[in-house]
Order: C-alpha cells, then sequence, then structure tokens
C-alpha cells in the first residue's frame, strides 16, 4: 500500500504516521523548506494541543459532521496519539501543553516518529497537478511528478498565516478533484476598528468582557484578555467574536466592558463615590486608582470631559458619561488583519461531500481529506490542532486499511 500526502502540518503529519504504523509505504510532500512551520506558531509558541472542555460547541461548520469524525477519533484518542510519541502534557487554565511549553516538542516528536517509521518527506515540493494513471494517484508541478500512489490524503489547509505556506492550495487541488470549496476567509484574526485613541492605546493589554453587537443587537461575547493595537483590537476573546464579526455583510461592532462585574448603577454610584471623596483631583488622578493608567486619558476625551477638569467639577450628566465607558466602550469593526495574521480559515471542501467516519472522499476512490482544508473551524484554546490531529488520525487509518480500487 502506498500513500502520498499533500500538506506537511499537523494534519498531514498525524496521517502520515498513523498510516506508517499501520504498515503503509508513505511519502509527504510539503512546499515549504521544512514540515510543521505553523505548528511551530500554535499557542503563541507554546503548542496549544487540546483542552479539558471538549464541547463541540467550540467547533463550526456541520455539527453532525463534527460529531461524527470525533466519535471515530476522540479527543483523548488524540492525547494518546502524542504520549505514543513521547509528549508528556501540562494544563493551564483548561488550556493542554506540552510539559516543555514548547511547540518545537510536538513537532519534533512528530518529525522524528516519521522518520523512524520510513515516512519519506520531500520538502520544497509544492504541488500543482493531481491525475489519476494506470499505476495510481500521480501529483505534479511544472515538469516533474511524484506518484503512483495507491491512495492520495490532501491536507493542504487553508489560507491562514500564508508566510507558513498556507496560500489557499486547497481550491485549485480540490477542483481538480471534482469538490466543491466553499468561500474562504479568516477567522481567529485581530480586528480593525474606527477609534482616534488606537495608537495611543497600542500594546495596552487587559482583562475585559467584549461584546459583540450588530445593528444593536448582542451577538456574542467572550472574556479574556483584550489587547489594544494601533489598528483595532486583538487577544483571545477577540479571536474567537471576529468569526462572526466578520461574516458578510455584517456591520459589527465590539464593546468592552471594564468592570462586567458591576451593573451601570454600580459604576456610576463608583464614580459618583469619588468624585465627593476627592473632589480636589483632576479627572486623571481621580480614576488612576480604579484604571490602567493607558486607558484613562483615552477614556476622558471619549467622554467629551476636558482634562483639566477637577472630580468636583462633575456633574451627573458628566459622572454617567464617564461611568457609562466602563459598562460600554464602543469600537465599530472596519475589517480585519488580513490572512498573514489569521491563525484559522472559515470555509474549504464542502463537508457534505466526505464521508466523516473514514475522511475519505464521496467523489473520488482511495482520495481523502485533512485538517485545515475541510470547511469546519475552531475556536481558541486548541480546537484547531485538535481537528487537525483527529482527522489526520482518521484519514491516515483509513487510507491504510481501504482497499484499492
Amino acid at each position: 500500500m502506498t500513500i502520498g500526502i499533500i500538506g506537511g502540518g499537523p494534519a498531514g503529519l498525524a496521517a502520515a504516521i498513523t498510516a506508517a504504523q499501520a504498515g503503509a509505504s508513505v511519502t509527504l510532500l510539503e512546499k515549504m523548506n521544512r514540515v510543521g512551520r505553523k505548528l511551530l506558531t500554535t499557542g503563541n509558541g507554546r503548542c496549544n494541543l487540546s483542552n479539558e472542555d471538549t464541547d463541540l460547541a467550540h467547533y463550526h461548520g456541520a455539527p453532525a459532521f463534527i460529531q461524527k469524525v470525533f466519535e471515530q477519533v476522540a479527543p483523548e484518542d488524540v492525547l494518546n496519539f502524542w504520549d505514543g510519541l513521547g509528549l508528556r502534557f501540562t494544563t493551564e487554565n483548561g488550556r493542554i501543553y506540552p510539559m516543555s511549553l514548547q511547540a518545537s516538542s510536538a513537532l519534533d516528536a512528530m518529525r522524528l516518529e516519521a522518520e523512524r517509521l520510513g515516512v519519506r518527506i520531500l520538502c520544497e515540493t509544492p504541488v500543482r497537478t493531481i491525475r489519476r494513471s494506470k499505476g495510481g494517484w500521480m501529483t505534479g508541478s511544472g515538469d516533474s511528478s511524484v506518484g503512483p500512489f495507491d491512495q492520495l490524503i490532501l491536507t493542504v489547509g487553508g489560507k491562514a498565516s500564508p508566510q507558513l505556506g498556507a496560500d489557499g492550495d486547497v481550491i485549485p487541488l480540490a477542483k481538480q478533484l471534482h469538490h466543491t470549496v466553499c468561500p474562504l476567509r479568516p477567522a481567529l484574526v485581530k480586528l480593525k476598528c474606527a477609534s482616534p485613541y488606537l495608537k495611543s492605546l497600542a500594546g495596552c493589554r487587559l482583562d475585559a468582557l467584549a461584546v459583540l453587537r450588530s445593528n444593536g443587537t448582542e451577538i456574542d461575547e467572550r472574556f479574556g484578555e483584550v489587547l489594544f493595537t494601533e489598528e483595532g483590537l486583538s487577544g483571545p476573546p477577540i479571536l474567537d467574536l471576529s468569526r462572526q464579526a466578520l461574516e458578510p455583510g455584517r456591520e459589527a461592532e465590539i464593546t468592552i466592558v471594564l468592570f462586567p462585574e458591576m451593573n451601570a448603577g454600580e459604576c456610576f454610584a463608583m464614580i459618583e463615590e469619588r468624585c465627593r471623596r476627592f473632589p480636589y483631583m483632576t479627572l486623571p488622578e481621580m480614576l488612576s486608582g480604579i484604571l490602567n493608567k493607558r486607558l484613562i486619558v483615552p477614556l476622558i476625551k471619549e467622554a467629551g470631559l476636558n482634562l483639566q477638569m477637577t472630580a468636583g467639577e462633575l456633574n451627573k450628566r458628566q459622572i454617567g458619561a464617564l461611568s457609562g465607558l466602563l459598562r460600554e466602550w464602543t469600537f465599530p469593526v472596519i475589517g480585519d488583519g488580513g490572512w498573514r495574521d489569521a491563525q484559522i480559515t472559515v470555509g474549504g471542501i464542502a463537508t457534505e461531500e466526505i464521508d466523516p467516519q473514514k475522511m475519505s472522499s464521496r467523489k473520488e476512490k482511495n482520495c481523502y481529506f485533512a485538517g485545515e482544508a475541510i470547511d469546519v473551524d475552531g475556536d481558541c484554546g486548541g480546537y484547531n490542532l485538535l481537528w487537525a490531529v483527529a482527522t489526520g488520525i482518521l484519514a491516515g487509518r483509513s487510507a491504510s486499511q481501504e482497499h484499492i480500487g
């Protein structure tokens, strides 16, 4: 049994290892000069392998398809796969990492196991064409070709982080295999927002509640560390909200709630009480005891107040304007950070054209798919890497066991 795998990310490596462990002769083709470059960036370089919370609500796509996949390869099966490669784990806030807290540990474990099993890895080998021959699948680029293969597994990813090798190859290759590709757009990406204060806020981090709204209707909310950038907002809550914020045709805004544990009345009472206790303080001085210093001047200006005013000069309307921003500081969304900043792709090969019990094509015999190339994406927190490895394991296992036809 010969298996060709196009794409050397975590899904491709997991498929290669699983198929080789089953006795198949495996060739992995990677366009970059080394495999797993995107894997090295996951979890801010610490490699968020999975999550203690494996609720399927963290995934977006066809729910029945996603559930069927995880019935074949469960999250604990993926951890067992990593354990079999020699990785030990540690957990922080429910997120599971290698004990080393280094993504290179995960990549080295996969690469070494693939080498031990005799997987033939061909780097700097982009695939532009796929065709059938009498001997099986042939892959080509220009005048050169690699093959034939009894089975083919496509794990080329999407378009997120093109600098790491994902540049949308899934579209032409999937079409050569007669598959539908749902439109691609970036997700888990920072948002560009409209605000005159972003440059002064750039680099400021704080724990806050981020609320996504469209036309006055609340869509979703996430709590965590929000990061201000020169062009907008980032951080895990923003990345998770970006998928919905960037839906085509949607006018979206992000509201930052600085004091989510307090209601509007309690915020008003807090500012009013501080004004009464410290009437001689300027507004920046009065707020310095309760807010990150980077926020104070922009917040006062956003409230339409003078920086030189003292707390004792504020009337109830002005106190309301200031305290209201502690509960609702709104940033209209005007764009995203683009594919280079995106961590994941929305869209990909249509799930109805894939058998979720095998990851096999419903259009072509002896053809399989795995990873980000499929129209499924997950939240921050290890969900996308978990999906990549689970589908890679399933595709590799199925391809190595399938009758050639």
